[in-house]
């Protein structure tokens, strides 16, 4: 993907009529950037695959604005592909910027058109002297964004209404919280990154804004940074230069979040823009736009070399190499290289200025071999293309090591225990011991795992359950729960058997018994290090309920209550005498008591369930409730309701049942009919 994102960097450098090492300095820069290296770092790869379309969807927006009859069809499949890699939010504002560009544009070239009186309207004319293509009329490029978004919207809704509902279900139904979104935004002190990346520490070792190194690490290079300003100082009559540098501009801005009041008018104007919780992920399109100027910048040196003024503009470089090589030259003598500050803590950090010299310094040299010939500004554009490789690659092999397959853990004691004694239950485990990868490989039903977009129901049953502050983190996998502090009926009502714990010590608790301890390795290792031992305590819950019984009382509560009187209602909930519902639809009279149901056949998609009363009563389910489940016995449909408000409950009659439970994800059959 890589790759597959410097080929579109290059391929649109020379959509922009670059030269060839101008261009291929673009897809260099975009393929290594430091923001898009540290993303595959950490392994965002929905982001990284994403991505990789961004140079190619701009190339087919270029080919909309020529009138190209190939453009509307490339751009739909271009802009679907991308939002079928799963991570959205970078694609919509990358088309979000687009539409906003589209419109500006076009309302700029229908002034323009008013104010001719020669050439008539029929006759496209350059708008400014340095666009290096024709464009189509305004109308036509507006008209050709609107089919572009219909078609897209055909072709992805076979994901799009899924995604969609599901979202309405989510946390995030109404959006993020303001106050939540300054932990994930860029501050002032962002911007000493662009000198040194590694001036809060590496990813290991972060301590600067934006919560992570991979999220926040606002550097596109200092060598690329500079030529993006010389592309931008040169070429600024360019309509694309304006574009890239207005589109970068803005998301740098945006990246700092609700530090600055414009993220805050667009979080409150622009549908949409709310329901995303790291607003520093707009560094990638800063590294987009960055990546392309810089070739732009490489460029200059190629108008340098046929400038008629070049004999005098290279005795200026002159003069600016030298005022340029003695400051660099004192501040080496004066620091060392570094800058030395203390943010009113006990550690120092440090800003290294090494990559910032080289870079002035590989410029001006670059920009004096330019003003003697084309040949030598050819020249120059090569050291560039070599120098900007030299220091993105250094970057790239200090953040990333290699995980050898072979030091993937195989199935570990812990693995083998749960295959044979869980069953149909769950278990309580974080990431380190169990992993997701793990636990769906070897079809364990364990509650703590990774969902940033956890449904509404799932995160009130979690703060109902566990009255911790990290409540969210630990339900990801990623902190120990308390025990001492959880709902002890609730985690029974989650049908919870065992509880494995990240310690070495016996812990005893109240209504758990010790089962075994131990360690295991951890899940990987990198090249040439290693393996750590995590200890690990199994705690075996004496009372848990199956995750399918029947029981008769039902307490109404409404649903439509604030969340925290909803987390109190759920806390009191004690599982083998009642239920919550939101309705009782059962007869009145007499009611099943409490007795477990079983489960016959179970896939993700698919239940089959026993039961058996001798009065009216509710199957209660310990899944999370969601819409697109269907219950059937034979021919007859049954209802199937929010039980415990998260829950599933699904009222059965007196007798021997037999029950199948079958999901179809809401709104994919229509969607499958559309795209």
């Amino acid at each position: 993907h890589h790759w597959w994102a410097g080929l579109g960097a290059y391929l649109l450098g020379r959509k922009y009529k670059l030269s060839f090492f101008s261009a291929l300095l673009s897809g260099i820069v975009f393929l290594a950037a430091p923001y898009f290296i540290a993303k595959t770092g950490e392994g965002h790869f929905t982001s990284v695959t994403q991505v990789a379309w961004f140079p190619w969807i701009l190339y087919g927006y270029e080919l909309l604005r020529e009138g190209s009859r190939k453009a509307v069809p490339l751009l739909a499949i271009l802009i679907s592909l991308a939002f079928f890699c799963g991570h959205v939010q970078e694609l919509y504002y990358l088309l979000l910027f687009l539409s906003v560009c589209l419109v500006v544009e076009c309302l700029v070239d229908l002034v323009l058109q008013k104010r001719q009186t020669g050439p008539s309207s029929e006759n496209r004319e350059e708008v400014t002297s340095d666009d290096p293509v024709t464009m189509s009329s305004p109308g036509a490029r507006f008209k050709g964004w609107i089919v572009v978004s219909l078609f897209v919207a055909g072709l992805v809704a076979i994901d799009l209404f899924p995604v969609f509902i599901y979202t309405k279900q989510a946390v995030r139904a109404s959006g993020i919280d303001m106050a939540a979104l300054y932990k994930g935004s860029l501050n002032s002190y962002s911007l000493l990154q662009l000198i040194d990346p590694f001036v809060w520490g590496r990813p290991d070792h972060y301590q600067g804004p934006g919560l992570f190194y991979w999220e926040a690490v606002c550097s596109f290079g200092c060598l690329p940074l500079l030529l993006a300003l010389l592309g931008t100082g040169v070429f600024f009559r360019n309509r694309d230069v304006i574009r890239l540098t207005l589109i970068g501009l803005v998301a740098l801005l945006l990246a700092f979040g609700p530090h600055l009041p414009f993220y805050t008018l667009c979080y409150k104007l622009i549908p949409g823009f709310s329901m995303f919780r790291l607003p520093v992920r707009l560094l990638w399109i800063c590294t987009l736009a960055i990546a392309m100027l810089a070739g732009f910048g490489c460029e200059s040196l190629i108008r340098l070399s046929q400038n008629q003024y070049r004999k005098k503009l290279q005795l200026l470089i002159c003069i600016g190499f030298t005022v340029a090589l003695l400051l660099m030259g004192y501040q080496i003598a004066q620091s060392h290289g570094e800058i030395t500050f203390d943010m009113g803590t006990k550690q120092t950090f440090s800003v290294q200025l090494a990559w910032l010299f080289t870079a002035i310094t590989a410029v001006f040299m670059s920009l004096f071999l330019a003003g003697f010939s084309s040949k030598t500004a050819m020249a120059g554009t090569l050291l560039l293309s070599l120098i900007c490789t030299w220091e993105l690659g250094s970057h790239a092999n200090q953040i990333l090591r290699t995980v050898p397959h072979k030091s993937f853990r195989g199935e570990t004691k812990l693995i083998t225990f749960l295959k044979e004694n869980l069953g149909e239950h769950r278990v309580l485990v974080n990431q380190k011991l169990l992993s997701d990868r793990e636990a769906w490989q070897h079809q364990i039903m364990k509650i703590q795992g990774y969902e940033p977009v956890p449904l509404t129901r799932l995160g009130l049953l979690a703060a109902a359950t566990f009255p911790q502050p990290d409540a969210a983190a630990m339900m990801a996998g990623f902190k120990a729960p308390d025990l001492l502090t959880a709902k002890k009926p609730l985690l029974d009502l989650m049908s919870i058997k065992y509880a494995i714990l990240q310690t070495d010590q016996k812990l005893e608790i109240e209504g758990w018994k010790i089962i075994a301890q131990g360690s295991i390795p951890e899940e990987f290792h990198l090249q040439d290090s290693t393996p750590q031992q995590l200890p690990y305590l199994i705690l075996e819950n004496l009372n848990p309920l199956p995750r399918a019984y029947v029981t008769g009382d039902g307490t109404l509560f409404k649903a439509s209550q604030s969340s925290q009187k909803i987390v109190a209602a759920i806390a009191k909930v004690q599982p083998r005498n009642e239920v919550l519902l939101q309705q009782d639809v059962l007869p009145r009279g007499n009611r099943q008591t409490f007795t477990a149901a079983t489960i016959s056949d179970a896939t993700p998609k698919h239940l089959t369930i026993n039961a058996s009363l001798t009065s009216p009563g509710y199957l209660v389910l310990s899944d999370i409730y969601y819409p697109g489940w269907t219950a059937r016995i034979g021919d007859q449909e049954l209802p199937v309701l929010p039980a415990d408000y998260a829950l599933r409950a699904i009222p059965l009659p007196a007798g021997k049942h037999q029950l199948e439970l079958s999901y179809t994800p809401p709104g994919f059959q229509i969607g499958r009919i559309i795209s």
